[in-house]
């Protein structure tokens, strides 16, 4: 059984990686049946991403956490606002979702099935499924999909990392496997708890060739991104580069564009408004939106530095060919670091070098009107979702039952 609070209709990396594992699992013969709750408000919809799964059985569950109670009040399509942080905040034991386990458990418990695998955030997801394998006697898989007492988009207070810490202590001794996107949240967790060092596994987001699609390169020098804006992912400073681009080359606002692909917060779609060059898609089905990031000259990547920043989609930026600028720099950002390394054409810029990035985007910008299209190649092809996916069901076969 796959617990996962984000599924399809809701789209995002939180759906994604759940559906790609659900898609190639029967291929290693494990058959997938997945617990999630019944619609909510959100702000990213993608009703094409179902298809992905196939057939896979999937059982929805009422809850009564915020984002299903304002969908029962009629709001389908929900923006966070600045000022509801606090109130976030506040409900952070471990999170806002926790409102979900009586009905999760009381369903979940009468399933039939041989392991739980349960993905996070959001981490209450964990908490639920802890529960039902203690009254099952079923095995326990954790997928961390970020860093839990390290979250970094709704940092814990004291006392919240406290009763954070009280349970993912207890869950990460209690599992017999666990998973983790990345190699700093591991390293982080076996510091923690030494005895987990056996049987913790990184298996990073992937990437899925069937999703990439040939697309034609617009006239304009287009740079792109893909992904959420929020305060974390600032992309100000990178903006205020490609404004000194344009003055120094004596450019009309119209020979340059940078289009945002993903959901974008209040502050920050106010911020980017504010620039003539810029294209705003929001959120788009998955497909549409690697077809639409693709047909791109360049890509953006931007981080304010936060140590536990893992973008999701750094093998989907890879795999689209495009060189990339990096403006900021995290230890989160190693699978783009390494590949650089290896050849792969993209830079690091510190997230306040405005006149470097100024500068390459300039050599870009004159390879491009000289008509020098870079790309590249990933130098991950062991990152396909398929590949991952007989890694995950390796994995867990390991298990008994």
């Amino acid at each position: 059984m796959i617990i996962s609070y984000y599924w399809p209709p809701l789209g995002g990396p939180g759906s994604l990686r759940p559906v790609k594992f659900s898609k190639y699992l029967p291929e290693f013969g494990i058959t997938p049946t997945v617990l999630t709750r019944k619609n909510i408000a959100y702000h990213s919809i993608d009703e094409e991403l179902i298809k992905d799964a196939g057939d896979i059985k999937t059982i929805r569950t009422e809850s009564l956490d915020p984002a299903r109670l304002l969908y029962l009040f009629g709001i389908r399509i929900y923006r966070p606002r600045i000022w509801q942080k606090p109130i976030k905040r506040s409900l952070n034991f471990p999170d806002h979702k926790i409102a979900w386990l009586p009905f999760a458990y009381n369903v979940g418990i009468k399933l039939d099935f041989d392991r739980i695998f349960v993905t996070a955030p959001p981490f209450s997801s964990f908490i639920i499924a802890y529960l039902i394998a203690k009254k099952t006697g079923k095995p326990l898989i954790l997928d961390f999909r970020d860093a839990w007492i390290e979250f970094p988009f709704l940092p814990y207070t004291r006392l919240q990392k406290k009763f954070v810490a009280y349970w993912e202590k207890k869950l990460t001794d209690f599992a017999p496997l666990i998973i983790a996107v990345d190699e700093n949240i591991k390293t982080s967790l076996i510091k923690r708890y030494p005895q987990i060092e056996k049987k913790i596994s990184v298996i990073p987001n992937g990437y899925d060739p069937d999703d990439f699609m040939v697309s034609e390169k617009p006239d304009v020098f287009t740079i792109a991104y893909l992904g959420t804006v929020r305060e974390e992912r600032d992309p100000t400073n990178f903006l205020n580069a490609v404004e000194k681009l344009i003055e120094e080359k004596n450019l009309s606002p119209d020979e340059v564009e940078v289009k945002f692909i993903g959901h974008i917060e209040e502050l920050f779609l106010n911020k980017i408004k504010k620039y003539t060059f810029i294209r705003v898609y929001g959120h788009l089905p998955y497909k549409k939106a690697l077809k639409e990031f693709s047909s791109s000259h360049l890509a953006l990547m931007t981080t304010t530095g936060s140590s536990y920043f893992f973008p999701s989609r750094q093998n989907e930026y890879l795999a689209s060919h495009l060189p990339v600028i990096v403006c900021g720099k995290s230890r989160g950002l190693h699978l783009l670091e390494h590949a650089f390394k290896r050849g792969y054409p993209g830079w690091f810029y510190d997230f306040n070098d405005i006149d470097g990035m100024k500068k390459k985007l300039i050599e870009l910008y004159s390879a491009f009107k000289k008509g020098t299209i870079l790309r590249g190649k990933t130098p991950y092809r062991q990152y396909t979702r398929r590949a991952l996916t007989e890694k995950l069901a390796g994995l867990i076969k390991r298990i008994p039952l």
